[in-house]
């Protein structure tokens, strides 16, 4: 049903969501929001110069909904943030139907300067060195998107076939190891490849550089 509301860019970047929501990024267009909103498409041209200039709202207005742990507490541990602040991103693309492809195509560019200085200065008091801070940031946004990209558009989930005719033992016994991690469900998979990141992080602070 059409939004009986004034229509301004706040407006437009909620409706937005709504139909992104019920029908995807692909069929998100500014006719299709006009529509929602119950005006004509060249009255959103008042608020949005584009769509693509909509979409990084959008992107922005997720972010802020539902990525809520960006910030590290007070003498919280570093590992513990980098868990907590991944599955804050996660929860937050899974929030909306294609969440993850409008993060990775539609986000910002820029980051949060006052997050970021907190972020990296947790790492640097942990005993990173400051490019290594922002790289292990990167890693772990960087699989976190991939990991709720692959979620919301693989075509049978997340489950791993083999082909049909591979009746060996190796292959029976591979699809068998297949099943057993399929039943562990996404999330579990994820928090095994994060676990694995923060692990390796923490090994790299103990070797001492060549």
């Amino acid at each position: 049903m059409p939004h009986p509301k004034r229509i301004d860019r706040a407006a437009i970047v909620s409706a937005a969501i709504e139909v992104l929501d019920e029908r995807g990024l692909d069929a998100l267009s500014l006719r299709t929001i006009a529509a929602r909103l119950g005006v004509r498409q060249p009255a959103l041209y008042r608020h949005v110069d584009s769509k693509v200039d909509l979409l990084a709202d959008v992107a922005a207005e997720v972010l802020d909904r539902w990525h809520t742990d960006r910030l590290p507490r007070d003498q919280e541990p570093w590992q513990d943030f980098l868990v907590r602040n991944a599955r804050s991103l996660r929860r937050a693309m899974l929030s909306v139907r294609d969440g993850a492809r409008l993060i990775a195509t539609g986000g910002p560019r820029s980051p949060n300067v006052d997050n970021s200085i907190a972020q990296v200065a947790l790492l640097e008091r942990s005993g990173f060195a400051g490019p290594d801070a922002i790289l292990v940031f990167i890693a772990v946004s960087r699989y976190t998107i991939g990991a709720a990209l692959e979620q919301q558009t693989a075509r049978d989930g997340t489950s791993i076939n083999l082909p049909a005719e591979r009746t060996d033992k190796d292959a029976l016994h591979l699809a068998k190891l297949a099943a057993d991690v399929a039943v562990l469900g996404p999330d579990h998979e994820f928090e095994a490849g994060l676990d694995a990141l923060v692990r390796g992080f923490g090994q790299s602070l103990d070797t001492p550089t060549a």
